[in-house]
């Protein structure tokens, strides 16, 4: 049963009075199959205790062999049966197996409609909040989601598809803000397979663009450039999220130092954008518009070394920018200060940072807060200035704290 929440596996921990050495300590005893050694697994409790990872099935069978979900546990007061691990660990248990979850069970349900509204609904509360409370329950849905799909069959079963889709996205874009990005790749791999299985192109146009967008975080052009080319040639020019890939396919080629051809596929970007009618296209192509393709041209002039320019439009492009996207702005903020930094404009670079600061405060982004890094090194010459020295204390004491 995956998707066991943080605190559960913390307040468990406590019960039986463990520091997290010491369960470290007690699952690799347990365990008769190599695992992560003691600082990882040390790491790895740590994660899984703050809801940034969630647990893993062959770690979550570990755990119940030390009781985790017996009787009086906190996850379960009556008691929740453990499963075997292969050839390691075997658990038993007198309770009664969980019912199986079936599309028949109540023929008024629209499930597949329901987890789309599920992922909808985090997809907005990650937008606010940032992804670190996300993460738990989009692990637990999809969960659920895999679960029913199991029994069911023939069209219910593809039907399902979809949103399994959907939430593979998710926590691939939710891990790649929190730059765990071997895990983000996980999610989109396993997102690209689902929509194979979908058998929708636009899906598969969609995720290999968001493939790209990843390998633009990374800064590996050779991989922005190619799976943004493939997911242009699967859309068409008629789809949305052809507009989306060029967006990316344009910062990739901006990283490798291709300014002309940067600029030429964001122009493709704009008129796709404005001459697409978006009726029938992937149904989570619903952030792109001006100040999304503005806020990435500024960062390809940035990676271009034209910060005045790239600073002035983080600006356009942040003042067109939906509320609903506050920890996004908490990024461009920081990378409009960056970009003034770079351009010798260090106090009101600062000014930006501190606001960026708040947000990053907030929403727990790591990408906010790697932003703020690089305006702290970019804000180094300054250092004696105020409002800089102020910045780069208030950064050191968040990331003390």
């Amino acid at each position: 049963m995956p998707g066991i929440d943080g605190w559960t596996l913390r307040e468990w921990r406590r019960g039986r009075g463990w520091d997290v050495p010491q369960l470290a300590r007690q699952l690799r005893h347990v365990s008769k199959e190599p695992v992560a050694a003691h600082d990882g697994l040390v790491r790895m409790i740590r994660s899984w205790e703050r809801g940034t990872h969630a647990l893993s099935e062959r770690y979550e069978l570990l755990y119940r062999s030390l009781g985790l979900g017996r009787a009086g546990g906190p996850d379960s007061p009556a008691g929740t049966p453990a499963a075997a691990l292969a050839d390691a660990v075997t658990v038993s248990s007198a309770a009664p197996p969980l019912p199986r979850l079936r599309l028949g069970d109540d023929p008024d349900a629209r499930p597949a409609e329901r987890f789309l509204l599920a992922r909808r609904a985090l997809r907005d509360n990650d937008n606010l909040f940032g992804p670190r409370d996300v993460i738990p329950l989009a692990m637990r849905q999809l969960a659920l989601l895999r679960e029913l799909s199991r029994t069911s069959r023939g069209g219910d079963r593809r039907e399902l598809l979809l949103p399994q889709v959907q939430f593979a996205d998710l926590l691939g874009w939710l891990y790649q803000d929190c730059r765990e990005f071997d895990t983000a790749r996980h999610w989109l791999d396993r997102a690209l397979e689902w929509a194979h299985m979908l058998d929708d192109q636009a899906c598969v146009a969609f995720v290999l663009a968001r493939k790209s967008q990843l390998a633009c975080d990374t800064r590996d052009p050779d991989t922005a450039i190619a799976a943004a080319d493939a997911a242009m040639r699967i859309a068409g020019e008629r789809e949305l999220v052809g507009a989306v890939a060029a967006t990316y396919a344009a910062h990739g080629y901006a990283l490798s130092g291709d300014a002309a051809t940067a600029e030429r596929l964001y122009d493709e970007a704009r008129a796709m954008l404005g001459t697409t009618d978006a009726t029938g296209t992937v149904p989570w192509v619903t952030f792109l518009d001006d100040a999304y393709i503005d806020v990435y041209r500024a960062g390809s002039l940035a990676a271009l070394g034209q910060h005045a320019a790239a600073a002035a439009g983080f600006r356009a492009a942040i003042s067109g920018l939906r509320p609903v996207f506050h920890r996004d702005r908490g990024v461009y903020l920081a990378r409009e200060a960056r970009a003034r930094a770079s351009a010798g404009e260090h106090d009101h670079a600062a000014e930006l940072a501190m606001r960026a600061l708040a947000i990053g405060m907030e929403t727990r982004s790591a990408r906010v807060f790697a932003e703020l890094a690089d305006v702290r090194d970019a804000t180094a010459p300054a250092s004696d200035s105020p409002a800089v020295s102020g910045f780069r204390a208030a950064l050191t004491a968040t990331a003390a704290s």
